[in-house]
């Protein structure tokens, strides 16, 4: 976690980024399952699903495409692209 690699952190980014996505996934699931039939399914406070709504949201986009396109590729790729052997 202390390296100044631009692989190394572009790979940490990237880590952090899919375990984002998959946070972000389970709850996409949760929603699925209260909208699967009519009624109140899973679960019956109308203020956590929204809570749940806008954290897949956020979730999504500010932790799993923003650091994992951005930050990720951007750390692990533009060093290589550029031939900076130790670009950080």
């Amino acid at each position: 976690f202390l390296s100044s690699n631009a692989k190394d952190i572009g790979t940490l980014y990237l880590m952090f980024a899919l375990f984002s996505g998959l946070l972000g996934t389970a709850f996409s699931v949760l929603i699925r399952l209260e909208l699967s039939g009519p009624g109140v399914q899973y679960i019956a406070d109308n203020q956590l699903y929204n809570s749940i709504i806008t954290a897949h949201a956020i979730m999504m986009i500010f932790f799993m495409v923003m650091p994992g396109l951005l930050s990720g590729f951007g750390n692990f790729l533009l060093p290589l692209l550029v031939g900076g052997p130790d670009m950080a």
